[in-house]
């Protein structure tokens, strides 16, 4: 099982029901088939906590700045998950049902497991995500691989994954797809150019995906 997260491949973990999971299929996906990189997609179950709780309260003023900063990071997220929803031409009212992303993590897994990569995946899986994860590869095996993605659920727990859409290359984790171009340049061993603007490049990669 442990082979499963072989170096020198980078592993993308995700939450099919996430909206900002699914634009890192889509814009990993076609970036590993422009660069001729190999990519294995994998479902990912984050841990439930409250990290904040850690946080000594009594103290007025660091509850009020904890309140802005919880209120920022919403206003974000919410930003970021309309941003994604127009590059996706996902509809406001899009949800994935509990069922069907069951059965996409499910296609995911299986998919990841066979396939040498999972470069240019998105045609796929799009079609996939239009018919709510009903496909005959996972049929009536979700149960049965359900176990084994524990097992990876728990592997990429221990390289240091806590989230999704996160990346993982031999010892090194990314968190989101606006690190590609810096995780290009560690897969070949490369520095970044000066210069070369991380979020420039990671536009340019979705605009062409979203062509």
């Amino acid at each position: 099982m442990g082979d499963r997260l072989a170096e020198g491949i980078v592993h993308l973990a995700v939450d099919p029901s996430d909206v900002e999971s699914l634009m890192a299929i889509r814009a990993s996906s076609m970036w590993a088939s422009e660069h001729s990189i190999p990519l294995k997609i994998w479902p990912f179950q984050r841990e439930l906590g409250n990290p904040a709780a850690d946080v000594p309260r009594g103290d007025t003023a660091m509850e009020r700045l904890k309140a802005r900063r919880a209120l920022a990071r919403a206003k974000y997220r919410q930003m970021e998950e309309r941003r994604a929803r127009e590059y996706l031409g996902l509809s406001p009212a899009f949800v994935v049902e509990v069922e069907a992303g069951t059965r996409l993590a499910a296609w995911l897994f299986n998919e990841s497991a066979v396939r040498e990569s999972m470069a240019g995946i998105w045609p796929e899986f799009e079609k996939l995500l239009a018919e709510d994860g009903r496909s005959p590869v996972p049929g009536d095996h979700v149960d049965e691989c359900s176990a084994e993605q524990g097992e990876i659920n728990q592997l990429l727990v221990d390289r240091g994954i806590y989230t999704t859409p996160s990346f993982l290359l031999n010892d090194q984790r990314f968190v989101g797809i606006g690190h590609l171009p810096l995780i290009r340049a560690c897969f070949l061993g490369e520095a970044l150019q000066v210069g070369q603007t991380l979020h420039a490049t990671v536009v340019e990669q979705i605009g062409r995906a979203h062509v």
